[in-house]
């Protein structure tokens, strides 16, 4: 009778530990099943990217970015975003990205845009000085990473395009594209006053090449030798 009961009291204990495992592994299915329908139902933000497929359902809204003021406030920069929302079939997502500049002549109260439409992607606009980012020197140009084509054919204008550098004076005015269908810009760096030294790659090829501050003018440009060559 003794052992009857010692073993109905191990099977009651292993029934309990079974039943308390059994709720704790629901539990657990629920919890990671409601984590993955948030992961997949979530709003999904990104950055750089324009869409252009001409059947979605795509809102678009325009703001104004952080201005910059550029040799000491004559001038500022202003960059004009686009924030573009779709919705998938389970989820939505949103892209912002810059499509133009905003340039004000604070002497003369001048306005200019940079283009007189918004139909490229601004990857990134670095402004040329002498120094580093906290220098007080001049800016002596803005030069351009622009997507202005999709040309890997997937519907959006993003990092994964060929692009287009291009060059302005600092105050927005002289825009002139000095380079075409590049890869990805390596690094760029002043040598002095008036020249751009400037690394790119393009159908494969890594070159240098120089650029004339004053003319706008590439001067010289060279292949990089391969690695063992």
């Amino acid at each position: 009778m003794e052992e009857n009961k010692f073993f109905k009291l191990v099977w009651r204990f292993n029934g309990l530990v079974i039943s308390v495992a059994g709720v704790l592994a629901v539990g657990v299915l629920l919890f990671v099943a409601f984590k993955l329908f948030q992961d997949v139902t979530r709003e999904r933000t990104t950055r750089n990217i324009v869409n252009i497929e001409e059947n979605a359902e795509i809102k678009e809204n325009w703001r104004f970015g952080q201005l910059t003021k550029i040799n000491d406030g004559k001038v500022l920069m202003i960059p004009l975003y686009s924030d573009q929302s779709f919705d998938r079939a389970y989820f939505s997502k949103s892209s912002n990205s810059t499509r133009n500049h905003l340039f004000i002549n604070t002497e003369t109260s001048q306005k200019t845009w940079l283009f007189d439409h918004t139909n490229y992607l601004i990857e990134r606009s670095d402004k040329l000085r002498k120094g580093d980012f906290n220098s007080k020197e001049p800016i002596l140009a803005i030069l351009y990473q622009l997507v202005q084509l999709d040309s890997d054919h997937d519907n959006r204008l993003s990092a994964g395009d060929l692009r287009t550098i291009a060059i302005t004076n600092p105050d927005g005015s002289g825009y002139k594209e000095l380079i075409k269908e590049v890869e990805s810009i390596v690094d760029h760096t002043l040598l002095n006053k008036g020249e751009l030294f400037l690394v790119y790659q393009k159908a494969g090829v890594s070159y240098s090449t120089l650029l004339n501050l004053e003319s706008f003018e590439l001067t010289k440009t060279d292949k990089l030798p391969k690695v063992g060559l």
